[in-house]
């Protein structure tokens, strides 16, 4: 079984977008090795701590399917909505999108921590997860 993993380091800003403001075709688009940009700017939202991106690309029934994860912690409210993509650049200014138009789109878990009494605040870390044939793409923003 291949394995192919990419780790994103350096994260140094996040936005969300609505996936329908997307161009269509992105994935496959970026798999037929044309250059792939992001017209809408999206949201940007702050984060403590250091974020994490991965993605691990297997075999999976005669090809490829790759999973992305993200996560990071904020205080900023975030979209309800399942129609959302992610897009992520690294210390070197390189976008990366988690997402497109199309389906499957990113699914998005949410967990609140209350603060401590010593002051702490409260925090919520958001787990991005994204599987598709090629989930994590490298885009122009």
């Amino acid at each position: 079984m291949k394995q192919k993993c990419v780790n994103l380091p350096g994260i140094t800003e996040i936005r969300w977008m609505h996936a329908s403001l997307l161009s269509p075709g992105m994935m496959y688009k970026h798999l037929a090795g044309i250059p792939v940009a992001v017209m809408a700017a999206g949201t940007r939202v702050s984060f403590f701590g250091e974020p994490t991106c991965q993605a691990v690309e297997e075999d999976d029934n005669n090809g490829n399917v790759e999973k992305t994860a993200l996560t990071f912690c904020t205080n900023d409210e975030l979209p309800s909505s399942e129609n959302v993509a992610w897009a992520v650049q690294q210390a070197s200014g390189q976008w990366w999108l988690v997402g497109c138009r199309e389906r499957p789109r990113p699914v998005m878990k949410v967990t609140s921590t209350t603060g401590t009494t010593n002051g702490d605040p409260a925090v919520k870390t958001v787990e991005i997860s994204h599987q598709a044939r090629k989930s994590l793409i490298p885009v122009a923003l």
